[in-house]
């Protein structure tokens, strides 16, 4: 996960406490974590914070002084999700705001109330940032924030619980403004926090995780009306047929680029494609004018976790197909939400079953089994309720992958994944893995069968280790003619190692140097924290590491070996430069495109229906400002997302989540 989804996770996140009270953090039904918040005199208040997320996760001290309840003073320290140090001050005096973190050294003059948000936070913090939002005048609960931006509080909700046999009035608040939708809060009628819900992860006040089914049931509905309305608001729905006139079509089969063509779209179908001057236009069709863009198959993003959240920024991305990687058990309800336009996303065309052991560093979602039995007992539970494939994690037993993948296999299943730890690529693949996910499961198998990759090794040892790995050597060249042999698939997820491997603190991530301005202030600063904390003093090391892991991608690809484009990150935006990198590595722009389209609809067995813009096939296509088979950047210029035959405006969905547009 990239440092811009954790900026949003905290926010997501929040907690509130007033003098000594304890929450528990729940992820897959277990304790994962704490937070402590006590007051020890007048307006000093302080938090301690702390949870494991498979070995990751941050450990907090935050310690604040108010004043009429503003925030005068605030020190946070500690370790980061990534165990990077965390030293981060502010300051508010004679009118004076100062505030000092890893990236940013800045003052500023206020004349008012103003929210300062924080570069590193706990969860407990906001409710001095809510209780001030309500001290505001007028029905908009609404300040400004530094270092920039406004911050916006709304009552959603209010709801009596059911408590042994006494009834706990909670509030539900959604917070806005720092650019997305919403995220939401509960809070006690006198606005100390009671719970912060998300599927992965949640936040509650200790003694009352019993609540947390009925709180996100209701949590759920809420944020499902924002969503179902953000679907109606932003599709166009054609009753009438769409034709796109004189446009360049990527001939996805070929590789070749079609000029002034003309395509005709009728009842969520493709019924035309040909020259514009012979294709017969019909009555009352919407024209697209398309002179000088390309129309092309809508991408594929081959490692996402849907999100009601994320529908949009797929779509406004020009993704029309995911595969979903690892989600909550509810997600077949939510691809039929999806497919009935009740929710905004592209098309969940694969769904992952996620399955790990039990233990300190078992994943956050899905089945989380202790016995081999209920290993199988999950294989047969996903194959019941409609998935495509497995995803085995990092903790599962090595022996138990051969029997896992056996069952997967005999009920129809892929079978992807993580390797486990103690365990080798090669191994893995001749046990039954049809897909390997990460690019450094890749490279760790150069490395034994004695790494440890339940937690942060499985990033570190191959940013240390990866540069010295002959990608030309003999042992490379056996295990890719294994690959070929088996024909395994690779979800590579390259811009992750980048972040990780070549962002230093204070520069600019590497990828968003043309979609900087399109992004919302918070957004912004995130891109300037830097990647893994272990770089500092070997930064030329891990950049050399990640440079021959872009070195062994080209290896797979001149040998035939199918990967394919996903990020396992921010939507639309990291699928754009997974895609750059594929072309840095050296493979061709054409090819690179067909690996996003209709190697992609291939490799999930909808090329049928998919993957090419040839009548008959579901109009799921996108609109691109210039020619990325010339210039591979290119294809983040996306002008019309068509899913189905219904239009989505690029521009009108990132505006509404407070984005800008590309120019």
């Amino acid at each position: 996960m990239k440092r811009l989804t954790l900026i949003l996770l905290v926010i997501s996140t929040a907690a509130f406490a007033t003098d000594t009270t304890r929450f528990v953090i729940i992820s897959a039904g277990k304790i994962a974590g704490k937070q402590i918040t006590w007051s020890d005199g007048q307006g000093k208040i302080h938090y301690r914070y702390e949870y494991n997320d498979r070995g990751r996760g941050p450990k907090l001290q935050v310690d604040l002084q108010l004043e009429n309840g503003q925030v005068v003073s605030r020190r946070i320290t500690g370790v980061d999700y990534y165990k990077g140090p965390v030293d981060e001050v502010y300051e508010l005096k004679d009118g004076v705001a100062k505030w000092k973190n890893k990236v940013e050294n800045e003052q500023r003059n206020v004349t008012g109330p103003v929210i300062y948000s924080p570069l590193e936070g706990v969860p407990g913090e906001i409710e001095w940032t809510l209780k001030q939002l309500l001290r505001q005048k007028g029905h908009v609960h609404e300040m400004d924030m530094l270092p920039s931006g406004k911050l916006k509080a709304t009552h959603v909700k209010s709801h009596k619980a059911l408590v042994n046999t006494f009834e706990e009035e909670l509030e539900l608040y959604a917070f806005s403004g720092f650019g997305g939708p919403p995220s939401y809060v509960w809070v006690t009628p006198n606005k100390a926090f009671f719970a912060s819900l998300s599927g992965w992860m949640s936040t509650i006040k200790l003694g009352y995780e019993f609540l947390i089914p009925e709180l996100k049931k209701l949590q759920d509905r809420i944020e499902e009306e924002y969503f179902a309305i953000q679907e109606d608001q932003l599709t166009h729905r054609n009753e009438i047929s769409v034709a796109f006139t004189h446009v360049n079509v990527f001939d996805s089969k070929s590789g070749k680029v079609l000029a002034d063509q003309t395509v005709v779209v009728e009842g969520g179908k493709i019924t035309q494609v040909g020259k514009a001057k012979s294709v017969k236009i019909p009555a009352g069709a919407r024209e697209v004018a398309g002179q000088g863009k390309m129309l092309m198959p809508g991408l594929w993003d081959n490692h996402a976790h849907y999100g009601m959240a994320q529908g949009l920024y797929h779509l406004a991305g020009g993704v029309t197909n995911i595969k979903d990687m690892a989600n909550e058990l509810n997600l077949p309800d939510m691809r039929k939400k999806v497919d009935t336009d009740i929710l905004l996303g592209p098309d969940i065309s694969v769904m992952s079953g996620f399955i790990d052991f039990a233990g300190p560093y078992a994943g956050p979602t899905g089945k989380i089994v202790k016995t081999l039995e209920e290993g199988m007992a999950a294989v047969n539970y996903y194959a019941d309720n409609g998935y495509q494939q497995i995803k085995l994690y990092s903790s599962i037993p090595v022996e138990w992958v051969k029997p896992l993948a056996a069952e997967a296999h005999r009920r129809g299943l892929k079978v992807v994944g993580h390797i486990p730890s103690f365990m080798t690529a090669e191994r893995a693949v001749n046990d039954g893995y049809d897909e390997i996910i990460h690019m450094n499961m890749i490279m760790l198998n150069f490395m034994g069968d004695t790494v440890d990759t339940r937690s942060m090794g499985r990033f570190i040892k191959v940013a240390e280790r990866a540069r010295n790995i002959n990608v030309n050597g003999p042992e490379v060249k056996r295990f890719v003619k294994l690959l070929k042999d088996k024909k395994v698939v690779v979800d590579p997820t390259m811009a992750i190692f980048e972040s990780m491997f070549t962002n230093e603190p204070g520069k600019l991530a590497a990828g968003y140097e043309t979609t900087l301005n399109m992004l919302p202030p918070e957004f912004r600063r995130s891109l300037y924290t830097g990647g893994l904390p272990t770089m500092k003093g070997h930064e030329a090391e891990y950049k050399q590491s990640f440079d021959n892991m872009l070195k062994m991608l080209k290896v797979l690809h001149a040998n035939g070996i199918p990967f394919l484009p996903g990020t396992d990150d921010f939507p639309g935006f990291a699928l754009h430069r997974e895609l750059e990198l594929y072309a840095k590595a050296g493979v061709p722009n054409k090819e690179v495109l067909q690996k996003a389209t209709i190697q992609s609809a291939r490799v999930a067995g909808k090329e049928g229906e998919l993957g090419s813009v040839e009548v008959g096939k579901k109009a799921n296509l996108i609109l691109v400002e210039g020619n990325p088979v010339k210039n591979i950047s290119d294809i983040r210029k996306v002008e019309f997302t068509m899913k189905g035959g219904h239009l989505y405006d690029a521009k009108s969905l990132y505006a509404s989540y407070g984005f800008g547009f590309w120019k």
